[in-house]
């Protein structure tokens, strides 16, 4: 239950930024698609500056936002780590397979 529980925390908090994430994920697999693999390392990074940012600006922005969720056990470390982790996996996965079907 405390795993369902948690998930769900983390979900609510990924959907603060997922719209953007998911925007710069598209345009990135377009960009690979067009200029072929080479790109990858530059995508790669681009995408990691970019998180980066969402990091800082979500921090900025909704800092009191965090009691919430440390109310509800959740930890700043595990909500970023989880949201960041899935979204770069994310990235990687789609980018790989946007790759195999090119």
């Amino acid at each position: 239950m405390k795993l369902n529980k948690t998930a769900r925390l983390i979900w609510t908090f990924y959907r603060s930024f997922v719209l953007a994430s998911v925007v710069i994920t598209i345009c990135c697999i377009k960009l690979l698609w067009d200029y072929d693999f080479m790109i990858f390392g530059l995508l790669f990074w681009f995408k990691v500056a970019t998180l980066g940012l969402v990091f800082y600006f979500i921090n900025s922005y909704k800092s009191n936002h965090y009691y919430y969720y440390q109310n509800l056990g959740v930890s700043r470390a595990v909500l970023w780590a989880t949201t960041l982790g899935f979204d770069l996996f994310l990235f990687i996965f789609l980018t790989v397979l946007a790759y195999k079907i090119r």
